[in-house]
């Protein structure tokens, strides 16, 4: 370690935690070209330094807390429009022992009702499908689209059923950037105002333009929590991935915090870690184009002498993505064309900004086991500027990995899958760790750990409310 960097870290208050090394800001005046000002912009909060207690991911009581006071309340990603593209199209969300049914109920309508019969509760839809109405195949029990009655079965016997009376019970449901909500709280803020400033730094990349092309789901041994903060901070990447470190600039990573509601980590691709061995340029390159999963360069371009490979590689993903749909990225940023922005909407939405293929995130207890998680990966794709160049959709089909299958082994996740499985590899062995902790809890870095303890207030201040019933 070098003395500026020991005097730094040694010079460092607690509330002002910052990497010795090069920051991820000070990385971004380097960049080609200009930059927006809400990626320049650092918004780092001390939340403080206490302990955390391992029962707020082992312990039944607290996971009963969360089901009864916070996720009730919360806006959840449920869906995308394009999974539902016709009137008619349904599918299903289930969290903890809620299901609903996401219904397109006119073209340019989307509605989500409490997925139970009215006459004896059976689920009216376990999959996606597309129908003219919405049929229970118990006794026939059937409802248009809009959740209106349409069908009583053996009408002579239930005359004490009033259809204007026996609608289909609604959940909220809002829009934003093809994204669909619900929210079982009818009393909750806007989901504009729940995602600030979510929407305004993410209209710069217009998701909303894009189609998921890859849609892959794994249940996961482990607490919701401790499967989602696998990815919610960067500087893991040393022990965890350490393949990734001659263009990942892990404890270089920035954290900020928005409110309640919204954090971000924005991490480096195209300089090594601070931990890494000595590279050369064109092994950084190297790395980015077949390890990254992020760009992929054919050819095998070479770094000009005194050129830096981020540099190159960012062009090479102009020419790559302006070819493949038509869009100019010729004035986007290194940092957009290359780096992981990952924003995290609470409690369990990460969607990537920046220009190339925008990964998704989705973490959800496995119904109400405090001790199995369903993780989510989608991948969106930016449509074709020119309409007539742009291919009919059909919504793609959920894959779902079997406990004995690995990320790995879904073929649409080349060059990020085995990253994945090395997180997986990790999370038993956190989960058996903290119940064998004689220490009862666990410590968190001021900085690189701040949207994790973040998390957790804001779990908090929902805890605080007391139980919801929708």
């Amino acid at each position: 370690m070098s003395e500026r960097i020991k005097e730094k870290e040694e010079n460092l208050e607690p509330g002002e935690a910052r990497s010795p090394y090069t920051s991820y800001t000070e990385y971004l005046g380097e960049d080609s070209k200009k930059l927006p000002d809400f990626m320049m912009e650092e918004n780092y909060e001390f939340l403080g330094s206490e302990d955390i207690s391992i029962e707020r991911y082992t312990s039944k009581e607290f996971f009963k807390k969360e089901a009864e006071c916070m996720w009730t309340r919360v806006w959840q990603f449920a869906c995308r429009v394009e999974d539902i593209p016709e009137v008619g199209d349904s599918l299903v969300y289930d969290i903890l022992d809620y299901s609903f049914l996401i219904v397109r109920s006119e073209e340019n309508k989307i509605q989500a009702f409490y997925n139970s019969c009215l006459h004896r509760g059976r689920k009216l839809k376990t999959e996606r499908g597309i129908s003219k109405d919405l049929e229970c195949p118990f006794h026939g029990y059937c409802w248009n689209l809009d959740g209106t009655l349409k069908h009583t079965p053996a009408a002579w016997d239930f005359p004490h059923v009033k259809a204007e009376e026996w609608s289909l019970p609604e959940v909220r449901v809002e829009l934003w950037q093809g994204f669909v909500f619900i929210n079982m709280d009818d009393n909750a803020v806007s989901l504009e105002e729940y995602l600030a400033p979510l929407p305004e730094h993410h209209e710069r990349w217009n998701l909303a333009d894009c189609k998921k092309v890859i849609h892959v789901s794994k249940v996961v041994p482990g607490n919701w929590k401790t499967v989602q903060e696998a990815f919610m901070e960067a500087f893991h990447a040393t022990k965890i991935h350490p393949e990734i470190l001659p263009f990942q600039a892990d404890e270089n990573a920035r954290y900020d915090i928005y409110g309640d509601h919204m954090n971000r980590n924005l991490a480096l691709v195209g300089k090594p870690g601070p931990h890494c061995w000595p590279v050369t340029e064109q092994e950084i390159l190297d790395t980015i184009s077949y390890g990254s999963g992020r760009v992929f360069d054919e050819n095998k371009t070479v770094v000009p002498e005194g050129e830096e490979a981020r540099k190159v590689a960012a062009e090479a993903a102009r020419k790559a993505y302006s070819t493949a749909d038509g869009h100019d990225y010729s004035d986007k940023s290194d940092a957009e064309m290359l780096d992981a922005l990952v924003y995290n909407v609470f409690p369990n939405f990460s969607p990537w900004g920046g220009f190339p293929r925008n990964l998704i995130y989705r973490f959800r207890p496995n119904g109400t086991r405090e001790d199995s998680a369903i993780m989510e990966a989608f991948f969106l794709q930016r449509n074709h500027k020119d309409p007539e160049k742009q291919e009919p959709y059909e919504p793609i089909p959920i894959h779902y990995l079997s406990e004995d299958e690995n990320w790995d082994d879904a073929e649409e996740l080349i060059g990020i899958g085995v990253i994945f499985d090395q997180d997986m590899s990790n999370i038993p062995e956190v989960e058996r760790g903290m119940r064998a902790s004689k220490k009862g809890t666990v410590t968190y870095a001021n900085y690189q750990e701040s949207r994790i303890r973040h998390y957790h207030q804001t779990i908090d201040k929902y805890i605080s409310k007391g139980p919801f019933k929708p």
